[in-house]
């Protein structure tokens, strides 16, 4: 058997059993469920539509001018509500009660209360200022179509100078957040798997037909694919939920941010799932796992906390500097690219970073594997794994 045959063989091998287990199912439904609860929830609190707001208007006059506000309340996210007073103190009065969250009398006053809508006064004044604008005008004999001429100008043509990081920046922290929960859950497969074949020796069977090299690669593989998948899942249907409700408007980069999020996953995945096989081929019990993978987990939460930190500022040094250290890069790299600040050389570089990374990680994690993987007992410690891989050359 080809050793690309052995490896093909295993892969295929994890993916059967995962896919056959409940766990996996059921935390792919779960979070599945999730994405769509959390895209749900936030569309229907995001978007409560125009905040209301009362006025209340004495006279022809502020009935009029109440009225013109009304014309232009979609532009400051208002809906108003024009009541009528007898007086202006009525109005007033109405207002300090809290009845009404401003008045317009005649005159140059607007009351309004202190708990208003933001929005309210900036309308209010801008109405008063245009029809006061309106009226000298007409007072010095322009006509009613020079008027609205006068006070209707062309827009001005508007220049965008950058990128509006809104969009780039919740992409960010959404594709970071993925990413970690997807690195570190099936870097744990990786770790709890290679502990059970241990511990209900089938590996020693698995072993009478491949090479310790070829059965970590093919675990690597197979259960890889499997990560990838769930979140191409996870994020493609949450965008579409997104998208069906209205409730994101995607950035120009989202399609260079999901293709570079799935390339440094599979660089991540890899760069760690190394670690996690051989910190579970070094113990014999799965209680033992959390205390030989707690370097690989602090390491994911580290640079998880580093990618959030730089989300704010992505051309920062802290975040140039990242974008070229192996066990940070997977998780700072898409960030910057959803808002635009990875420049190419910098992609290539840091893609270059990560495979000399993966490949002197998977020379050491596959001597640790085929040293320790036959072994029974009490864990081994860091420095004996090493003196074991070290070994390996004979």
């Amino acid at each position: 058997m080809t050793g690309s045959r052995a490896v093909a063989l295993v892969a295929e091998r994890e993916i059967r059993e995962r896919l056959r287990g409940r766990a996996f199912r059921a935390s792919t439904i779960v979070l599945l469920l999730g994405v769509v609860g959390i895209v749900v929830f936030a569309a229907v609190q995001g978007d409560d539509g125009p905040t209301r707001a009362t006025v209340v208007v004495v006279g022809p006059g502020s009935e009029q001018l109440g009225r013109s506000a009304g014309a232009r309340q979609a532009s400051f996210d208002l809906r108003l509500e024009l009541r009528r007073a007898a007086s202006a103190a009525a109005a007033r009065r109405a207002v300090a009660e809290g009845d009404a969250d401003a008045s317009l009398a005649s005159g140059s006053t607007i009351a309004v209360a202190h708990d208003a809508p933001d929005g309210l006064l900036p309308l209010l004044r801008a109405t008063w200022r245009e029809a006061s604008v309106r009226s000298a005008l007409r007072a010095r004999g322009l006509s009613a179509d020079e008027v609205r001429a006068a006070l209707a100008p062309p827009p001005a043509r508007v220049v965008s100078i950058g990128e509006d990081t809104g969009g780039g920046q919740t992409l960010a922290f959404v594709g970071t957040l993925l990413l970690y929960v997807g690195i570190l859950t099936f870097g744990y497969y990786v770790a709890s798997g290679v502990v059970e074949e241990k511990g209900t020796r089938v590996v020693e069977i698995v072993l009478s037909a491949v090479r310790p090299a070829q059965l970590l690669a093919g675990k690597v593989i197979g259960i890889g694919l499997l990560g990838l998948a769930q979140l191409v899942a996870i994020a493609g249907l949450g965008i579409v939920v997104a998208l069906a409700l209205g409730s994101v408007d995607l950035p120009a980069a989202t399609t260079e941010t999901v293709l570079v999020s799935a390339v440094f996953f599979v660089l991540g995945y890899t760069f760690y799932a190394c670690g996690f096989a051989a910190a579970g081929a070094i113990v014999s019990r799965q209680e033992d796992i959390q205390s030989t993978t707690a370097p690989l987990a602090i390491a994911l939460v580290i640079s998880y906390l580093i990618a959030l930190s730089v989300l704010g500022n992505p051309d920062s040094t802290l975040a140039q500097v990242t974008t070229f250290l192996p066990p940070v890069a997977p998780l700072i790299v898409p960030a910057r690219a959803a808002q635009g600040a990875l420049p190419l050389w910098e992609l290539g570089l840091s893609i270059a970073a990560m495979a000399a990374g993966i490949a002197l990680l998977l020379v050491l994690g596959a001597r640790i594997y085929e040293r320790t993987i036959l072994r029974l007992g009490s864990p081994l410690t860091l420095a004996q794994a090493l003196r074991l891989a070290r070994s390996a050359n004979g």
